[in-house]
């Protein structure tokens, strides 16, 4: 991008003849009440962005001559020589030449241009103007250093900063910053630094002995109230695993009524009603079992849960309706569970999801609940070790 700039000159006093005859033409056109001073016509370039539209804009710099009276190639939106008083820059997209002023670019930023663009050519949609990185020091105007993956152009650049951050600030000093680094062996132990709260000797062993009173009550408190909540939340658990027994039971009491009532034996009277009967529906009761809802099967968990075999902990309950069942009614059946068919029984309508998901959320509440207990403690911990440490500074 270097070469597509022209590095700003001093303009010589005297200049060429050509310079000294436009300089005269200059000064007679000032005179002149039909035609606009140069002052006039330089606030014209300025407002035309607001005055003019973009396409007009480019529609009337294509028509713009290229040389002027006196055979010169102008440049620029403004249409002026290049008398190498002013710098400018190449347009990667239309490859004419622009003044920094004109296309409102800060000279102090020309370092820092990677591709640059004109207006028309954005609007062309060819490219944007693209700019490097800026040294992270305000007064430097500088691009950073690429290969080093530095935010600064150099490294005094880099000291420099540092020491304008340290100087006249309130939060640390000199004195601090030395401290810091001596304690440092190295640049991992120093981004290690703050990463953990330096908690107190009686915090971080929570010796009680050792903690105000206050404090000691407060954390008495949450730890009887974790006690309580762990024993709701080790209850829940057991619920949730007897429900997966009922489930198997459940299970077990559909496949030994579907034989139940299927024929079986290899007697030609068997294989005749076999041909004749179409083929048994499947079994698929209910089995709601009320008593789930009562407070006194909270009793039956250690007993359900103590045993390996499902038939074995509910092996009265399965016998008897497996009993009673005939397929076409249990008038006779006194138990607990429900024997509709699932598929019709509108009343208890997928009531072992529906108890899963309450037990689901039970544990999800209990184990918010700790979540706020652990860190009510951590807080109040941290804040007495912030009390005791902004008291050591007073």
């Amino acid at each position: 991008m270097a070469d597509s700039i022209k590095e700003e000159t001093p303009t010589s006093a005297l200049g060429s003849d050509a310079e000294f005859d436009a300089e005269l033409v200059r000064k007679r056109k000032s005179k002149s009440p039909g035609i606009f001073h140069e002052s006039k016509r330089a606030k014209e370039s300025e407002d035309i962005d607001l005055s003019e539209d973009i396409a007009k804009q480019f529609k009337k710099f294509k028509a713009a001559p290229k040389y002027n009276f006196y055979s010169e190639e102008v440049y620029c939106v403004c249409r002026k020589p290049d008398h190498g008083g002013e710098l400018m820059v190449g347009c990667d997209g239309c490859e004419e030449w622009f003044h920094f002023k004109c296309m409102k670019l800060n000279v102090k930023n020309q370092k820092l241009i990677d591709s640059f663009f004109c207006k028309f050519c954005q609007w062309q949609g060819f490219g944007t103007t693209k700019w490097h990185r800026k040294c992270r020091l305000t007064s430097c105007h500088n691009p950073i250093l690429k290969n080093e993956k530095s935010k600064y152009c150099s490294e005094e650049c880099g000291l420099q900063y540092f020491k304008s951050r340290l100087t006249g600030s309130d939060v640390l000093t000199q004195s601090d910053i030395k401290v810091v680094l001596t304690k440092c062996s190295g640049h991992n132990d120093l981004t290690r630094m703050g990463q953990e709260f330096p908690e107190l000797p009686e915090v971080r062993l929570l010796d009680m002995d050792k903690l105000p009173g206050d404090i000691r009550q407060d954390l008495t408190d949450s730890d009887t109230k974790k006690q309580s909540i762990n024993d709701l939340l080790e209850l829940a658990e057991r619920r949730s695993e007897f429900l997966v027994q009922i489930k198997e039971k459940v299970r077990l009491i559909n496949e030994k009524l579907q034989l139940k009532l299927e024929p079986s034996g290899d007697s030609d009277e068997v294989k005749k009603s076999k041909k004749k009967k179409t083929k048994l529906r499947k079994v698929d009761l209910c089995c709601f079992d009320r008593k789930l809802s009562e407070d006194s099967m909270i009793a039956e968990y250690d007993r359900v849960l103590g045993l390996e075999s499902v038939y074995e902990a509910f092996k009265d309950e399965i016998d008897e309706v497996v009993e009673h069942y005939d397929g076409d009614g249990s008038a006779d059946y006194t138990g607990s569970m429900c024997l509709s068919d699932r598929r019709k029984c509108l009343r208890h309508n997928g009531w072992l999801s529906l108890l899963t998901d309450q037990v689901w959320k039970r544990k999800s509440e209990l184990e918010l609940l700790l979540e706020r207990l652990d860190q009510h403690k951590a807080d109040t911990l941290r804040d007495y070790s912030i009390q005791k440490y902004e008291e050591c500074v007073v």
